[in-house]
């Protein structure tokens, strides 16, 4: 019962963090409620090796 309440708010807090930083929705949205907290790390890390990627090491990245 409490793995389906914590799985419930990540799914929730993922779908908010997803939308602010533009990826794709359906795929971290099922990744949260199947892992729950463990897919708030592999998010991190996709997100800034796909940032990394766009925008190169070596460059300047403003983000308020």
């Amino acid at each position: 019962m409490l793995y389906f309440l914590i799985s419930a708010i990540f799914i929730a807090i993922m779908y908010l963090e997803v939308i602010k930083k533009g990826m794709p929705v359906k795929r971290w949205v099922m990744l949260a409620g199947v892992l729950g907290p463990i897919a708030w790390c592999l998010f991190n890390l996709h997100y800034r090796r796909a940032l990394l990627q766009g925008v190169g090491v070596n460059a300047c990245i403003w983000r308020p």
